[in-house]
């Protein structure tokens, strides 16, 4: 009786301090969406009184649509490059027989685990003697290190519960490994890859660290346009930023629930 009372005390005692630690972390993230609103020049809170005006200024002011736009587009290329080179990766280590797998996927994920400033700053170094500061390929190698990773956590764990029979199955009837792979191995993991792609994607969209030695000054991002803006003047325009990116979290996260409901009913039917 004595251990079982306990047992609830310390549940009772982990829910508390994980819900206070997620208040921590989500209040001050939903607090720039009233903000938002706001129809005074500053940041307050709460609001006193609602406008649209600056969700407006968002989406018609070049200073914001144009690095927005930068900010997709190199989020979408990112991803696309990070989507291949992972896969492939993981292909490689989880089929292949190579010596030292184990050492070989720690360097795929030790983008990870290295502070970013410890990145950017030496990419900044090899990028400079490269003539690649402020260029959009730049860039995009840049992101790629660091999102090649979230793409070989996710579809290796995907490839480990893959039923290798499936695959046997398909060569011994005559498919070619090719085949095989687009024909059974992607339609099983496409929702370990969509997933994999959405960290990738978002990951992009929101890295500062990167930008600030690598951007140039040629050309913004949106993370860059709002730290430029905390900097020099605050006003809500930034909040509304801020609420796209949260809208669009949102959005993406239910989309993706959605697909991976979708793709239970095919799996029980085939």
């Amino acid at each position: 009786m004595r251990n079982q009372k306990r047992m609830e005390y310390g549940k009772i005692l982990i829910g508390i301090f994980a819900g206070t630690v997620f208040v921590f972390l989500v209040v001050p993230t939903i607090l720039s969406v009233p903000m938002s609103f706001s129809d005074t020049n500053y940041l307050v809170f709460p609001p006193k009184g609602l406008t649209l005006k600056w969700h407006h200024k968002f989406f018609t002011d070049q200073k914001w649509i144009t690095p927005t736009l930068f900010s997709l587009k190199l989020a979408s290329i990112t991803t696309a490059v990070s989507l291949i080179i992972g896969t492939m990766g993981s292909l490689a280590m989880v089929r292949g027989i190579l010596p030292g797998k184990r050492i070989l996927h720690l360097f795929f994920l030790s983008p990870m685990m290295t502070p970013l400033i410890v990145t950017a700053f030496a990419v900044y170094g090899l990028f400079a003697k490269l003539h690649l500061i402020g260029t959009l390929p730049g860039l995009v190698l840049a992101h790629t290190v660091i999102c090649v990773p979230y793409v070989i956590l996710v579809v290796t764990a995907n490839l480990y519960r893959f039923d290798l029979s499936m695959e046997l199955a398909a060569r011994n009837l005559g498919a070619s490994a090719f085949k095989t792979f687009m024909h059974v191995t992607l339609p099983i993991i496409k929702p370990g890859i969509i997933a994999a792609g959405i960290f990738c994607f978002i990951e992009s969209l929101d890295e500062l660290v990167l930008v600030l030695f690598l951007m140039g000054t040629t050309k913004m991002t949106l993370p860059l346009r709002m730290f430029s803006n905390i900097q020099f003047r605050i006003n809500p325009t930034v909040a509304a930023a801020s609420t796209v990116f949260i809208v669009a979290a949102i959005g993406t996260i239910i989309a993706l629930s959605f697909i991976t409901k979708a793709e239970k009913p095919r799996k029980v039917e085939e």
